[in-house]
């Protein structure tokens, strides 16, 4: 990100995330209102004020208030994201190694995908399943209309229900204050699945194959991706659970 910030405003932001409560009641006219005080004040990038996000309640459902990626960001707006777990049809299962380039949490092991449920370009909700799979496609380069050769299941399988997270970096320039609700998918690739694996908008240096014993032992470690502390365990329980633990 490339943002301007005057440090006094570091303690505005955290008394206006407290009084916005994750957004809790925010119609979009104080959205808009918000945005238009602080977006001067803080100069995000293009990218950043173009991706638009939808307000979520912590169920995942829209409340029909959508904003620029940024003010989520800074003021701990609920928003949704997703979380990809894959394994072989031996067992073992795929992390991803985050490339040295992003913005955060670089050269981390973390799910096998993952990334936000932005707004479609026509200003419509994406679902959670269209965002995952919009992240499969750019991170891994496996399309949905492939997923019946791709996929022993043939499509995602949902774990469990939505679940809220919070990560925060007050340090940060400007403070990062992301407050997700955070769909996990799962799938089991085929032979053909494995060999189409890619990474096409280089946010994905690699990926790791490991058995369900070191996936666990790997949250022991300090540099991992938050989505992955979060979302790994749940996705583990989930495998011991359905019998498919290997």
């Amino acid at each position: 990100m490339s943002f301007h910030f005057d440090p006094d405003d570091r303690p505005k932001i955290g008394q206006r995330y407290h009084a916005l409560k994750q957004g809790d009641n925010l119609t979009q006219e104080e959205l808009d209102s918000l945005v238009a005080e602080w977006e001067p004040r803080i100069c995000p990038n293009a990218k950043e004020r173009s991706e638009n996000f939808a307000l979520v309640r912590p169920d995942g459902s829209t409340t029909g208030v959508v904003g620029p990626r940024w003010v989520f960001h800074v003021f701990g707006l609920r928003h949704r994201a997703t979380e990809i777990a894959l394994k072989t049809e031996r067992g073992l299962i795929l992390l991803q190694r985050r490339s040295p380039t992003v913005q955060d949490w670089q050269n981390a092991p973390d799910m096998a995908v993952a990334g936000h449920i932005p707004q479609n370009p026509d200003g419509s909700d994406m679902t959670f399943l269209e965002g995952a799979w919009k992240e499969m496609e750019e991170e891994i380069g496996l399309c949905r209309e492939d997923s019946e050769t791709l996929l022993v299941e043939e499509e995602l399988l949902p774990v469990g229900l939505p679940y809220v997270s919070l990560d925060m970096a007050i340090e940060r320039t400007p403070p990062f204050l992301n407050t997700e609700v955070r769909q996990i998918y799962a799938a089991t690739l085929t032979a053909q699945g494995l060999s189409r694996l890619c990474f096409p908008d280089n946010e994905v240096s690699g990926l790791l194959m490991v058995t369900w014993e070191t996936a666990w032992s790997l949250l022991a470690e300090t540099n991992i991706a938050s989505g992955m502390r979060y979302s790994l365990p749940r996705y583990l329980d989930w495998l011991a659970q359905t019998g498919q633990r290997a």
